[in-house]
């Protein structure tokens, strides 16, 4: 047997005595926090080193005093019941952590925040109480720090998102909650994109928190709140480092836009029924030019003096009633108001429309030039939009010249390299179409350029302008993911650069392949409803010439009803959309409750891509736009009628 031999026994018990007092003077002098010992007067029997730069007394300053200098007078007497209360317990011991911060006295007077904890024991009959104390002033800065700015972030309007890299939320001020629904109870540990997102997998890989340059991402998001609805919201984040550059989480800034933008959305409209006032003037002008040759010679023609060979008035009144259905449909087309799906666009095709509805606006006095490179890219957007953006910039330059001037257009590409923000800070680098709108008109001041976008600003006379018109602009460039430039001096004239993002996509035409050969009625019968005389007249008479037998009606009840009656007789109808009474979406809904398979073709005098995408919908074989010719109206009977498999024409 080998018994280990305790190093104590080769010295005297006076010696273990010493050598165990200095084990225990080295720990306490070396101990990082403070410890004192009171005996049961609550005098102060150690002060360990720690304790010296803690409270800042020197051990032989305050051994033997009471502890009560160590403690703010308004604290003693709670302190004197608290170790009563404690002495007279079974607790041996109360830890660290456990009881709430309390305030110490420094020597210099300045009281301090402290964390303790306390043990007691019995020397000789006599109870030794022991007090580990630790300076907190720093987490206490810290922790007040954060609480103030945790009410600041609280005040703030806007909703302060903090997640960590799981995407666990961290943090949620006042103002998500007003904003979402969730209190901050709800939305702590819940994941946000799952949250607000509803999952969404498809959002943007630069979005990740350090996934973009600098960490940081800017753009508007549709976000979900706690009753289901759907929000716009102004979205910026920004990676959260720790101070080895480390991400260690994100900070999301929502600010709700969807107020906002539904305004900028009346706004448009608002200023699109103005310029539609300013271009229906020009046009009224020209649809009544449009109409003379028309009723001339219709008169001439019904009253027996037209010409031995009337086909020079007839080209006449055809080229004069197409070229007015041109002017409508351009006011349509720019009057259409709402946003429309994003598709390619041309435009050098935009431009020359454009200009042809701005010819029969603008004064004579004012001069057109235009210029387009070949090959010039396609722009992603509203066509719509895009044309109101070139009708106001060149509305806005017609007011600059009052006296009259020029205007000329540019269409070209550019690329911008990585010094695009330099132009703008929301420019970013790749191809973009310039369309650069110059006048030579009155110019504009420094102070005049810095608020030319600003909603309502004008500066012209009360009742000659809203200030929509550049607002606008700007709110449907920025849309498109451009950006607007404007370069001017007084009486030099303005330059307006508006840079749309190009587009890879090729402008794709839908192709209709109609058979000219025979086109013949082959006395197949039509049913045709629609509540103008004079088209039921117009429309009967083109059937029955092209081989048709023709059953009409003037409304919509009477249409079903003679439907119902010779039902096996009619292989199509021809419907108009909008009649009084029954219209024509009911009266289509009712055919097809009767008879599944007959082809209907439905007409309007007001195409819209919602209306025409309805009646398809709805069961309508094709879609025919008002003012239609007769051999149009013959294509299409011809192919839909050969052609019965085939589900839609547009």
């Amino acid at each position: 047997m080998h018994r280990t031999t305790d190093s104590s026994e080769n010295h005297t018990p006076t010696e273990n005595r010493q050598r165990d007092e200095l084990l225990v003077r080295n720990i306490l002098d070396t101990a990082m926090d403070g410890i004192i010992s009171m005996d049961s007067q609550h005098r102060v029997i150690l002060f360990n080193p720690a304790a010296e730069a803690i409270f800042g007394f020197r051990a032989e300053q305050v051994l033997g005093r009471a502890i009560d200098v160590l403690i703010p007078s308004r604290f003693r007497l709670q302190h004197h019941n608290d170790v009563a209360k404690f002495g007279q317990g079974d607790i041996q011991q109360r830890r660290m952590g456990q009881q709430r911060t309390v305030m110490a006295l420094h020597a210099s007077g300045e009281e301090f925040p402290i964390e303790s904890s306390i043990s007691q024991t019995t020397v000789d009959g006599e109870k030794i109480y022991t007090v580990i104390v630790r300076d907190v002033t720093e987490a206490v800065r810290y922790r007040q720090q954060i609480e103030q700015q945790s009410q600041m972030l609280d005040q703030v309007s806007d909703a302060v998102i903090v997640v960590d890299l799981e995407g666990r939320i961290t943090y949620w001020n006042q103002a998500a909650t007003r904003q979402f629904g969730w209190t901050s109870a709800e939305a702590l540990g819940q994941n946000a994109n799952d949250l607000l997102n509803r999952g969404d997998q498809n959002l943007p890989a630069e979005m990740q928190c350090g996934g973009s340059q600098g960490g940081v991402w800017a753009g508007e998001l549709q976000k979900t709140t706690r009753s289901g609805n759907r929000i716009t919201v102004e979205h910026r984040r920004s990676a959260l480092r720790d101070k080895d550059g480390n991400v260690i989480g994100c900070l999301w800034i929502d600010i709700d836009i969807t107020k906002r933008k539904k305004w900028e959305q009346a706004s448009r409209r608002s200023q699109r029924l103005e310029s539609i006032g300013t271009l229906a003037g020009g046009i009224a002008h020209d649809l009544n030019n449009v109409l003379t040759p028309i009723l001339m010679g219709a008169r001439m023609l019904s009253s027996g003096r037209a010409p031995a060979n009337p086909q020079g008035l007839l080209d006449t009144m055809t080229a004069s009633a197409e070229r007015g259905s041109n002017l409508v449909k351009q006011l349509l087309a720019f009057a259409g108001g709402i946003r429309g799906e994003r598709s390619p666009v041309a435009m050098d095709v935009l431009l020359a429309e454009t200009r042809l509805m701005l010819e029969h606006t603008l004064p004579m006095s004012i001069r057109f030039e235009s210029r387009v490179i070949d090959g010039c890219p396609l722009v992603l957007g509203d066509e719509t939009e895009l044309s109101q953006v070139l009708v106001n910039l060149c509305i806005n330059a017609r007011d600059a010249m009052p006296d009259g001037g020029s205007i000329t257009i540019e269409v070209t590409s550019i690329v911008l390299n990585g010094n695009a923000s330099q132009l703008n800070p929301e420019a970013h680098p790749g191809p973009y179409v310039l369309l650069k709108v110059t006048d030579t008109g009155c110019g504009m001041t420094p102070d005049v350029i810095d608020r030319i976008f600003d909603p309502f600003y004008t500066t012209k006379e009360v009742g000659k302008g809203t200030g929509l018109g550049l607002a606008t602009v700007q709110g449907i460039v920025k849309s498109h993911d451009g950006f607007i430039s404007v370069y001017s001096e007084p009486g030099q004239g303005t330059s307006f650069s508006v840079y749309l993002p190009a587009t890879q996509s090729t402008l794709l035409t839908p192709v209709v392949r109609i058979d000219h050969d025979d086109e013949s009625g082959h006395g197949q019968t039509i049913l045709l409803i629609d509540d103008e005389a004079h088209i039921l007249q117009m429309t009967a008479l083109a059937l029955e010439h092209a081989g048709y037998q023709v059953i009409t009606a003037n409304d919509g009840f009477s249409g079903i009803s003679l439907f119902k009656q010779f039902k096996p007789k009619i292989r199509a109808v021809l419907l108009d959309m909008m009649m009084p009474g029954l219209d024509g979406l009911q009266t289509l809904d009712q055919l097809r409750q009767i008879d599944t398979n007959v082809v209907v073709v439905a007409c309007s005098g007001l195409r819209t891509s919602q209306r025409e995408a309805e009646a398809l919908e709805r069961g309508a074989n094709a879609f025919l736009p008002k003012p239609y010719s007769d051999d149009q109206l013959a294509h299409t009977l011809s192919l839909l009628l050969k052609t019965r498999d085939r589900p839609t024409l547009r």
